[in-house]
């Protein structure tokens, strides 16, 4: 499926970027690294639209992530035929030109493109004229000599159609409303939810298997791709469909044990896409701390010198360190990453292999 918008997603906690339209799991994961209170939404800006360059100009900003994601759902699914026809539908609609529409009435737009014509390649008065005279819908010039036909005000009939049936001009033809727009968006179910599968995983055939497999079925050996998981840095990754279901189960565990958030941040410290060590990191993630609330490098200084210095001393000492850079220091040598769900080091003792000395610290 076609990318259609590339968006930055915003709360007070911080920021951070999608492709639309997302998974499930992807959204619920962008929700969770912007540390969103429950029904708190966040808000968004579209960066890059590839698949429909002026969407900019009909959005409405108040619309909710899901809706957008929805919108971006049915644009992925349409031609170049398709996304022309919903720019024309656009600009058909009431008031002034180019003024923002709410993103339910895109979605009806973008639904009721069988209810419209697209004449291609038909972008003026004169060339709609021309056209609607030589297939048959101005029954006068039906019988004209060629000579007489080539003096007809091909301009003024364009128009005169153009204004009876409503119809606009986009750069890719003219659109033309056959019948009553559809009503779509009420009938959808927007709600962030968690899908029932841990990997929903692709086939060679095309078709789609929620994993994991209930117990006592047999798994197939073949080839299968995960499009959406709880885990979703691993979207794409291809392996057995026995071994994904292997992983599916440790995913559904996981969550059920409150560690999947530090899965997905060791994930995205370690970089690993090895279907092989993503299994085996499932069962090691004791080698690793893990402070979901730690997401700067000055909050990785504060929070390392609140566990060795009593209150007053640290009261004395933070407005005169650069915890910046400090901060820095400590995940360089502790091997510590900050990701999108916090910081994550592997767990050995960092007070065995630095102390707070003055000139680390570097004072301001």
């Amino acid at each position: 499926m076609r990318k259609v918008f590339h968006v930055e997603l915003t709360s007070e906690d911080g920021c951070t970027e999608l492709t639309l339209p997302a998974t499930p799991y992807a959204l619920l994961d962008a929700v969770e690294r912007l540390g969103l209170a429950e029904g708190e939404a966040p808000g968004w800006e579209i960066l890059q639209s590839d698949a429909f360059p002026g969407i900019s100009m009909y959005l409405d900003r108040r619309g909710t992530l899901p809706d957008l994601n929805a919108l971006a759902q049915r644009l992925a699914a349409l031609d170049e035929q398709g996304l022309a026809i919903v720019n024309g539908l656009a600009l058909m609609e009431p008031g002034p030109q180019g003024e923002p529409l709410p993103l339910p009435r895109l979605i009806d737009l973008a639904y009721s493109t069988d209810c419209c014509h697209l004449v291609e390649g038909v972008v003026t008065d004169a060339q709609l004229g021309r056209f609607c005279a030589e297939n048959g819908f101005v029954p006068e010039a039906g019988d004209l000599p060629d000579a007489a036909f080539a003096l007809l005000d091909f301009e003024r009939i364009g128009k005169q159609f153009r204004k009876a049936e409503g119809g606009v001009f986009t750069r890719a033809g003219y659109v033309q409303r056959r019948e009553e727009l559809k009503q779509v968006y009420n009938t959808l179910d927007l709600t962030l939810k968690k899908p029932d599968y841990a990997i929903l995983a692709e086939l060679p055939d095309g078709s789609r298997v929620e994993l994991p497999t209930p117990m006592g079925e047999t798994v197939p050996d073949e080839p299968a791709r995960c499009v959406d998981c709880a885990a979703p840095v691993l979207n794409g990754l291809t392996a057995m469909r026995s071994t994904l279901d292997q992983l599916a189960f440790r995913l559904a565990e996981l969550e059920v044990d409150g560690e999947l958030a530090k899965y997905k941040a060791v994930l995205a410290a370690t970089g690993c896409d090895d279907v092989a060590q993503v299994l085996t990191l499932a069962d090691k993630l004791d080698h690793y701390s893990f402070d979901p609330e730690l997401r700067e490098p000055d909050e990785v200084a504060s929070g390392y010198l609140r566990g060795l210095l009593p209150k007053k001393e640290l009261a004395a000492l933070l407005p005169n360190v650069n915890l910046h850079c400090y901060g820095q220091k400590i995940m360089e040598q502790s091997g510590g990453k900050l990701t999108g769900y916090g910081y994550v080091r592997p767990s050995t003792d960092l007070t065995q292999n630095m102390e707070p000395q003055a000139n680390e610290m570097e004072m301001m």
